[in-house]
């Protein structure tokens, strides 16, 4: 009973452990299902405490005794080797059931599914990491094939099988004693192998490169990969070729290594010690380039070297070239794996302070967000992206306003609207002529008809005025641009705001002196006017209002002025005489109160005999005759008196009212009538509080006798509050009080 409970324990913890934890002592991974078999191990996916993903080489002792040794001793130099081309180790642990082996993550060769450039650049890694173990560690693999290469994710080789590996001239190496317990060895094994006495040297993985070059191409090889091959194979140890020979012979010019993806590769490892002149020459040419490359291998592999490069600041002047490079090579990128690899980059390089960086950042900002969410570039990188607008340095605030256009519909409505806009309408007043026009090329690419979501109000209130300001801007481009941006926001505008305050702006630019601004002022205001136009068409007949006492003789005036000249303008003139002929008579029947209350009117000035009105019987003979306008005086604010003209004479008769009139030059100048003008008018009777008109009369106005009537002016007593004599002001008959305060003035509903 105890057996199998040691068996199902073991086998628990070899396929995950129990608890979520793989219960190995010193060994903080989780081993997971299987994934593949190579002899002697199984291998499974595996994770770390950290969440990172691993593979895991398990090998089960009770299954492989006579392997246990090859398996140590691999666990032993995987312990010690550290080398790009080595298959990396994470960690290792051995039970009394079981040998442990963390590793990346990565899958057996599978040459089924292959490409030409990667099984190039495959052998070039397999053939360093040989010539590492061999001249600097100085050991021997002695089982290169293709069991014993591994690839990554990025579709990189690794070196692993190291179950063979003994030191140069070992007396008794562990590839003597076991290779003939491991199936398939005696088939590839170097011939020396077999001869017993004879050290081991770098000539045995000579031979295994060999093996592997058979293995990868098994009808024809690549050009010149022939002769090599023929080399690696001579039975002759001493006049094999070695792994360091066949890496500097492949590399010549023309050789099967030399090639733009297996240089491209080998200049990014080794970057860092190269000159800025090679640097710069390098990343020119990599963005074309990269389009050729392994898609698979540039996103994972040359991609995050690529990034760690910049962020470090290995591209010394060349970000440009380099960020050119990341976005061609990150456009095909699935947004989940963008967000684990570009994504973290970017937030970081957006934080610098390197203007050069910053200035490259802000040049492909349009391709470097796209796969990035968008509650990641509002939290993370626009705060760092805003700060451009007020940077010391022109360039870089140009280069701000113009990447807002990639940021604006990233950052949603609100932030938009609150912040975005409002840094565009500030570089609108920006010193730098250019940086003007940019921001308003912006700005109406932004509020334009389909733009990402700026609002009416942020349109009326933030941006209306800005265009405005513009409009009187001293560069001829910002004023072009202004007029382009109002043009295209017209729509959008109301139209009443348009025609009161957008249009009056604009038309003074109709005859600017640049043509081009004419040219744009025109096109704007076409746009407005069909704006406004359609506006008009879909506005009521009238708004005014309907009087409910005076509407009537209105209405009646404006039918008789319609026959005359003046049309509308003669209604308003009859309503306003009359309205004069009331007053006058109100004057004229309050003599004793017009006299206590500051006002004397000459008795001379009003005849009681009809002599200036004219009646006939039947109707209109012909229209009166008008040929000047009475005008008034408002004497105080507190006390409100008519003040008629000296040359006027007003009296009531039994048939109606006699009006003469003789106003003089000024005031039919006011009025604007000149003296020769004639005017035609008719009245229709009607009542209204103090106003008579009479019904059917002819009236014509004639000149009386020139009878000055004397107004005094009405003065307030002095007091000891009010020192300042009130002095007397002259108004139209606009403000004339009739019946109540200025707003129930009928006289004023007809101006």
């Amino acid at each position: 009973m105890s057996g199998l409970s040691s068996y199902l324990m073991s086998t628990l913890s070899r396929v995950g452990g129990l608890g979520g934890s793989s219960g190995i002592p010193d060994f903080p991974f989780v081993v997971g299902e299987k994934v593949a078999t190579v002899w002697p191990w199984t291998i499974h996916a595996g994770t770390s405490t950290d969440g990172k993903h691993v593979s895991i080489f398990v090998f089960d002792k009770p299954r492989g005794t006579q392997y246990v040794g090859a398996a140590q001793n691999a666990l032993r130099r995987m312990r010690t080797l550290r080398h790009p081309g080595v298959l990396r180790y994470m960690g290792g642990a051995e039970t009394s059931d079981a040998i442990y082996i963390a590793t990346e993550r990565i899958v057996p060769l599978d040459l089924n599914d292959r490409n030409e450039e990667l099984v190039r650049w495959g052998l070039f890694r397999i053939a360093e990491a040989l010539r590492f173990v061999n001249e600097d560690c100085k050991l021997v693999h002695a089982n290169v094939c293709k069991d014993a290469v591994f690839v990554t994710d990025a579709g990189e080789w690794r070196l692993g099988g190291l179950e063979l590996m003994d030191a140069v001239g070992a007396e008794r190496p562990v590839y003597r004693e076991m290779g003939s317990v491991i199936p398939g060895y005696a088939g590839r094994m170097a011939p020396e192998i077999k001869v017993q006495g004879m050290q081991g040297t770098a000539a045995l993985d000579g031979w295994g490169l060999a093996e592997l070059i058979s293995e990868c191409y098994t009808t024809e090889m690549p050009l010149g990969l022939g002769a090599l091959h023929a080399q690696l194979r001579n039975n002759n140890p001493k006049l094999r070729m070695t792994a360091p020979g066949f890496v500097e012979a492949a590399q010549r010019s023309g050789g099967v290594l030399d090639t733009a993806f297996v240089r491209a590769c080998r200049f990014l490892e080794s970057v860092t010690v190269k000159d800025s002149h090679e640097r710069a020459e390098f990343f020119a040419g990599l963005g074309a380039a990269a389009a050729e490359f392994p898609r698979v291998f540039a996103q994972r592999k040359m991609l995050p070297e690529l990034l760690t490069l910049v962020e470090f600041g290995g591209a010394d002047n060349g970000h440009s070239a380099v960020l050119a490079s990341v976005v061609q090579i990150a456009r095909d990128m699935d947004e989940t794996e963008y967000s684990t690899v570009v994504a973290p980059a970017v937030v970081r390089l957006f934080a610098s302070t390197d203007r050069a960086l910053r200035f490259a950042l802000l040049e492909h900002a349009t391709a470097l967000l796209h796969g990035m969410h968008d509650d990641v570039v509002v939290a993370s990188v626009y705060p760092a992206f805003a700060t451009g607008f007020g940077d010391a340095a022109p360039a870089i605030r140009e280069a701000t306003v113009k990447a807002a256009l990639s940021m604006a519909p990233r950052v949603g409505s609100k932030t938009l609207n609150s912040d975005l806009i409002k840094h565009l309408v500030r570089a609108v007043a920006d010193a730098e002529p250019g940086i003007r026009t940019n921001s308003l090329i912006c700005i109406g690419k932004l509020c334009a008809k389909n733009g990402p979501g700026v609002t009416d109000t942020s349109l009326r209130y933030i941006v209306c005025p800005a265009l405005l300001h513009a409009l009187r801007d001293v560069f001829p481009p910002v004023r072009a641009a202004a007029l382009a941006v109002s043009g295209a926001c017209a729509m959008r505008w109301d139209a009443v705001d348009v025609a009161r305050r957008v249009v009056p702006a604009i038309s003074p630019l109709l005859v600017d002196g640049e043509r081009p601004v004419r040219v744009a002022a025109v096109k704007a205001i076409n746009v407005m006017v069909a704006h406004i136009e359609g506006h008009a068409r879909e506005m009521p007949e009238t708004v005014a209002k309907k009087m409910d006492k005076v509407g009537a003789q209105a209405e009646a005036v404006a039918d008789l002025a319609a026959n005359g000249w003046g049309g509308w303008a003669v209604s308003s003139l009859s309503s306003t005489i009359s309205g004069a002929i009331s007053l006058a008579s109100s004057v004229s029947q309050s003599g004793a109160r017009s006299e206590s209350a500051g006002v004397r009117s000459e008795p001379a000035g009003v005849r009681s005999e009809p002599s200036g009105i004219r009646t006939e019987p039947s109707g209109l003979s012909e229209p009166p005759q008008v040929s000047q306008r009475p005008s008034t005086t408002i004497n105080s604010p507190t006390a409100v008196s008519t003040s008629i003209p000296s040359n006027a004479a007003v009296s009531q008769s039994a048939g109606g009212w006699e009006f003469n009139d003789d106003w003089g030059e000024d005031a039919a100048d006011a009025w604007g009538i000149d003296d020769n003008d004639d005017d035609s008018w008719n009245a229709q009777s009607n009542t209204t509080g103090g106003m008579t008109a009479v019904a059917n009369t002819p009236v014509k106005l004639a000149k009386p006798a020139a009878i000055t009537p004397v107004i005094k002016p009405v003065v307030k007593p002095v007091t000891k509050k009010d020192t300042k004599p009130v002095q007397p002001r002259r108004k139209g008959l606009g403000a004339m009080k009739l019946g109540g305060g200025a707003k129930s003035n009928p006289v004023d509903q007809f101006l």
